[in-house]
């Protein structure tokens, strides 16, 4: 389906459609929409992107990495896990949602910023509380005859600085066009987080989440929200709204389980600090990288130094170079160090004037890295590094 059938479709749904007497009852486990039925045309639409969806290069295939991320939907979904079809998107933006067919879609700048099991259910509590609550279905009667559908259209191919392309265009877009009301968002909030604690969750997941993504919108203060989102409470807002009712929870022993979390998203680390750093919005790209890293285990150091030093030198202001300086120092007294650390930190060094220091950098790398692109290079710096003076 191209992204213009899609939206002819899905305007044809507004205006033909009849107005609900009543707000819908919630959704039943394996319940389908009468067939016919507006509702039934709206999962139709959203069905067609999802054959697409599934065929696009940027959908993350891995077979550990999706059984786990469905395994912990299918915690929080309960019942209604076998409405359920889980997505996991190439795209490195804080971003999860759920069309009102059951598809939820789960971007990887969300499983980055998200430090452990409790977080995630919490996020996938709040999507799947949109479904069973048939807030899209609301909507789409209340936006009937009104510009709510074009104006929610024009951000189908943008996301939080990041263009989205064909079927995750239509469907992410397509389920962003629900902008919710501030009061349903509230309530997807509250359902979430209620269906995360009875689970065992830590009641204080969204406190930490909502403390994170405060400070990140803070790190860059000429960056303007989503319109996609606009209709979301502040973050602020959400952040006292979660303390507060984090604070009433009885004190009881919780599974964050914060080690299958990080066992299952460390293969991909790599990837998606690249990813994140892509985005060129190095402001915020270090203080979300800054914040894992100050969270992380010590078999992590090493790749969060390095991508931090990354942030900073691609940045390059004042003292930046010196931040990232220090911190491929760091990375490569880990273990896990990337090995353009080491790259890095013999390029600033020679840069600095230390070129026996250099030359030991650059030689552990093209050991490490045989093959390197970059191998012709380096080589002759090193081989001015290492001439007679």
């Amino acid at each position: 389906m191209t992204k213009r059938y899609l939206a002819i479709s899905l305007i044809g749904l507004l205006t033909g459609s009849l107005a609900l007497a009543v707000v819908p009852p919630p959704l039943h486990p394996g319940e389908k929409p009468l067939a016919g039925s507006t509702e039934a045309e709206l999962w139709y639409g959203m069905g067609q992107a999802e054959k697409e969806l599934r065929q696009t290069p940027v959908l993350v295939r891995d077979p550990a990495l999706n059984a786990y991320v469905h395994d912990v939907a299918c915690k929080v979904t309960g019942d209604y896990c076998s409405n359920l079809r889980v997505y996991i998107v190439d795209v490195p933006v804080f971003n999860a949602s759920m069309a009102p067919n059951g598809a939820m879609l789960v971007f990887t700048g969300a499983l980055l910023r998200i430090h452990d099991e409790s977080e995630l259910a919490l996020v996938l509590g709040h999507e799947f509380a949109h479904f069973k609550l048939r807030h899209s279905l609301q909507f789409w009667e209340k936006a009937k005859h009104t510009s709510a559908f074009l104006t929610t259209l024009s951000v189908v191919t943008y996301a939080g600085g990041v263009s989205l392309v064909g079927s995750v265009a239509q469907l992410v877009g397509a389920a962003n066009m629900f902008s919710y009301s501030r009061d349903k968002e509230r309530e997807a909030d509250r359902v979430g987080f209620q269906v995360a604690t009875a689970l065992g969750y830590d009641p204080q997941a969204g406190v930490r989440i909502w403390m994170r993504m405060l400070a990140e919108e803070k790190a860059n203060p000429r960056a303007k929200p989503s319109p996609a989102f606009a209709s979301h409470p502040k973050t602020a807002e959400r952040l006292q709204d979660i303390t507060t009712a984090a604070n009433a929870m009885p004190a009881v022993s919780v599974n964050s389980r914060v080690e299958a979390y990080h066992a299952a998203m460390r293969p991909f680390l790599d990837h998606w600090l690249e990813a994140e750093l892509s985005r060129r919005m190095y402001d915020t790209s270090i203080e979300v990288i800054g914040n894992l890293k100050t969270t992380a285990d010590a078999d992590s150091q090493g790749t969060y130094c390095f991508y931090l030093g990354e942030a900073y030198r691609r940045r390059n202001k004042a003292d930046d170079r010196s931040k990232a300086q220090s911190l491929y120092q760091e990375a490569v007294s880990h273990a896990d160090a990337p090995v353009d650390a080491w790259r890095e930190q013999g390029l600033i060094l020679r840069e600095n004037g230390q070129r026996a220091e250099a030359a030991i950098s650059l030689h552990h790398y093209l050991d490490a890295k045989p093959a390197a692109g970059d191998r012709a290079y380096i080589e002759k710096y090193l081989t001015e590094l290492e001439a007679p003076p």
